[in-house]
């Protein structure tokens, strides 16, 4: 995919247990997490906030503002399914 991106997100069901024989692994857990996952892709940065709360990510729409497009979208393994930028509804 080109440039590896820095986050994932990972869309599936997820169970929480107090006595899963993996939480020996982890010292001081109390609770394990499993995810059975359905999809995992690149997050979009758009929705990712600047690290220190400096403010929004650039990739965030907001008035007079027209964020740049995210470098995910010109990745090989995805140039069939993006489509070109469309206007929103309020024109921006």
């Amino acid at each position: 995919m080109g440039n590896k991106p820095r986050r994932l997100r990972v869309n599936g069901t997820a169970s929480v247990s107090r006595d899963d024989p993996l939480m020996q692994r982890f010292a001081g857990a109390q609770l394990l997490v499993r995810v059975q996952a359905r999809a995992i892709f690149p997050n979009c940065p758009r929705y990712i906030a600047t690290p220190g709360g400096e403010g929004p990510s650039r990739y965030a729409p907001r008035p007079d503002y027209q964020p740049p497009e995210p470098a995910w979208k010109g990745f090989d393994d995805f140039k069939d399914y993006i489509h070109p930028r469309q206007p929103t509804p309020n024109g921006e």
